[in-house]
């Protein structure tokens, strides 16, 4: 399932998938977090009313190539949120690669400078 959902363009290597999917299941609290969490966000309803709610700076990372959500759903995400930014990651599928660890650190760094000054 891992690889099903991952970057086509940054592909982990399975030895190191299969690493983090240990460690992963080893440190659970809770082996039926997953079926909870999917089905929060099936019944969770509209979220757009309160993404217009947001007042910081955001920046919408979408992959290109995510098989569970189009990239659609990360543009009306952004449309949702005053003054976002979209950023669509060619190659990227619905996990977070090391590879594209500085792209992640370079969205977050430009949400950061447009932040009001204290």
């Amino acid at each position: 399932m891992a690889q099903a959902m991952g970057s086509p363009g940054y592909p982990t290597d399975e030895k190191v998938l299969r690493q983090r999917i240990a460690e992963t299941l080893k440190n659970a609290p809770d082996p039926a977090r997953a079926a909870r969490q999917g089905a929060a966000a099936a019944l969770g309803g509209d979220r757009r009313p309160r993404l217009k709610t947001i007042e910081a700076p955001t920046v919408v990372l979408h992959g290109a190539d995510d098989p569970m959500f189009p990239v659609a759903h990360g543009k009306d995400t952004a449309a949702s949120i005053p003054g976002a930014e979209l950023r669509v990651i060619p190659g990227l599928g619905h996990d977070l690669p090391d590879a594209l660890v500085p792209v992640f650190a370079d969205a977050i760094a430009a949400a950061a400078k447009r932040a009001p000054k204290p």
